[in-house]
């Protein structure tokens, strides 16, 4: 079983732009270490992100590019 997430799964899965996922989580959980270069989320970060961006559309009404 995967025992994580990553914002380009939830992008798909929720049909918005990665981008727009990895600046929320910068937002609230800050910048990764200079050393961690993908994101990998905890089932909790991915629900917070999915209950942030349910229902969003890919569009610029939201800011996604």
């Amino acid at each position: 079983m995967i025992d994580h997430v990553t914002p380009a799964e939830l992008a798909r899965e929720l049909g918005i732009a990665a981008k727009t996922i990895r600046a929320y989580l910068r937002s609230k959980y800050g910048k990764l270490p200079a050393f961690v270069t993908r994101w990998h989320l905890t089932s909790a970060q991915a629900d917070d992100v999915r209950n942030r961006f349910r229902g969003w559309e890919l569009d610029a009404t939201h800011g996604n590019e």
